[in-house]
């Protein structure tokens, strides 16, 4: 789970289970709303990029990694070196690295594929600059964690190619590791490779106080391809085949009338090397989340996070407020920031209850829902059978922007997932499609049917070492 803005005082109020909140109940605005979803509002229907074109892409199957019947992570190959060496590596919009563990690394997991240097002809130690990064979440979890969780690595370069089969090769800076914490350690990739929406990022140099550029993997790539793929590449989450597209987008897997835009705080993506928009209201059915104006209207920002299998609220106090609105006997689980309550509890308001969230900024807004099925993480422990994890999880301090201070959230798939997302960060743009199959569509109210069981997945967090808890 990565935290991509800088944490401040501490959020001890705590509110109680149960009690009465203020409620606004008026629109805050005008904004668009899947047809057959959530009832419209007859207003703006901006964005609809009804015609659309979009280049064909390049599909890259993906792997789910399940522990029990929940869904953890989305993992792809790709491959490094040449000869080339094949991993699994988790596509991540939370964090612009690409990481992969090396041979002597001996806190790894003796399942994961360690890269050999010695094996490649193309192999450069350049620019040889150590990183030490951290993570937030324990591999292959949902709950936070105050174990110190990480990886340390040396910034080397060598040929990457992320499609099987690879269709070209290019010189790649990447982060090469010699140690695993045991939350990398434990999961079936073998590394992460980055999303984020910049074509350049840089190493922090410790030794000398400088930083190196170097261009992002994902970039890097399209550059190399001859100019016959686009900038946006498409998830597909959803179902037995999950799929990545880079280059372009799958037609077949989304009605391209029902693409929405919003676009991204240009600002905030940029510092933080990762897919930063507007949150501007919280809806509990027909309540909205008031924010500390006491408005349906917020001034919030969230990440848009694949490798993230939670939903992060600011602060412990909109946790509460969000569980008070769902049940009494919901309450944290422990003091790290885990909240559930009984795991029938949980299931029923998985399948009942209707979440959502306005991101974008003003006319470039969309409301997006949890998917169904997705409220409900699971069996929290084993010593206490019966209790279940929710999906709403709190930091220990409130999360806050470092600009202008505001509310900062980290939306997962348990959001994502519900939707085809196309992500252009040459626009700086994040696209919403409805799923062609109707899978997504599971996460409202409207036909009185439980949903089919798709995609009640989330992944272990991870993200970008300086933001994490």
């Amino acid at each position: 789970m990565k935290l991509p803005f800088s944490l401040t005082a501490s959020a001890a109020l705590c509110v109680a289970a149960g009690s009465a909140l203020s409620i606004d109940r008026r629109e805050p605005y005008q904004i668009y709303r899947f047809p057959g979803r959530i009832p419209g509002l007859g207003g703006n229907e901006a964005q609809q990029d009804v015609g659309s074109t979009w280049s064909s892409g390049v599909n890259i199957p993906l792997e789910v990694w399940r522990r029990g019947k929940t869904d953890l992570q989305w993992v792809g190959e790709i491959s490094v070196g040449t000869p080339p060496q094949r991993f699994k590596v988790i596509f991540d919009t939370g964090s612009p690295y690409l990481l992969l563990p090396r041979d002597n690394c001996t806190t790894c997991s003796p399942e994961q594929n360690l890269f050999n240097p010695s094996l490649s002809s193309t192999f450069s130690s350049s620019p040889g600059i150590p990183l030490q990064l951290f993570f937030g979440t324990a591999g292959g979890g949902t709950r936070p964690t105050n174990t110190s969780q990480g990886a340390n690595c040396t910034a080397v370069t060598d040929t990457v190619a992320i499609s099987s089969p690879p269709i070209t090769g290019y010189d790649q800076q990447f982060l090469l590791c010699d140690y695993y914490s045991s939350g990398l350690a434990t999961q079936p990739a073998d590394g992460i490779f980055g999303l984020g929406p910049l074509p350049t990022d840089f190493w922090p140099d410790q030794a000398s106080n400088t930083t190196a550029e170097f261009e992002t993997a994902y970039w890097n790539w399209i550059n190399n391809t001859g100019g016959d793929l686009g900038p946006e590449f498409g998830f597909y989450l959803l179902g037995p085949k999950p799929q990545l597209t880079v280059g372009g987008t799958d037609a077949r897997l989304y009605y391209p009338s029902t693409v929405r835009t919003i676009g991204l705080d240009v600002q905030l993506s940029i510092m933080r090397a990762s897919w930063v928009a507007g949150l501007r209201a919280v809806r509990v059915n027909s309540q909205y989340l008031l924010s500390n104006t006491s408005s349906a209207i917020r001034d919030d920002v969230t990440l848009l996070d694949t490798g993230s299998a939670i939903v992060l609220t600011p602060d412990f106090t909109t946790a509460a407020q969000i569980y008070n609105f769902l049940s009494p006997e919901i309450g944290p689980l422990d003091n790290l920031g885990s909240w559930g309550g009984p795991c029938e509890v949980l299931d029923e308001i998985a399948w009942t209850e209707d979440i959502t969230f306005t991101v974008g900024t003003g006319e470039r807004s969309v409301e997006v829902g949890l998917v169904k099925g997705a409220f409900n993480l699971g069996v929290f422990d084993d010593s206490r059978p019966g209790i279940c994890q929710a999906v709403f999880v709190s930091p220990t301090q409130t999360a806050r922007e470092p600009i202008r201070g505001r509310l900062a959230w980290v939306l997962g798939t348990p959001v994502l997932k519900g939707y085809y997302t196309v992500w252009n960060g040459r626009e700086m743009e994040v696209r919403f499609g409805e799923l062609k199959t109707g899978r997504g569509g599971e996460w409202v109210k409207g036909n009185g049917k439980r949903g089919k069981g798709w995609g009640k997945g989330f992944g272990k967090g991870k993200g970008r070492g300086v933001w994490g808890l």
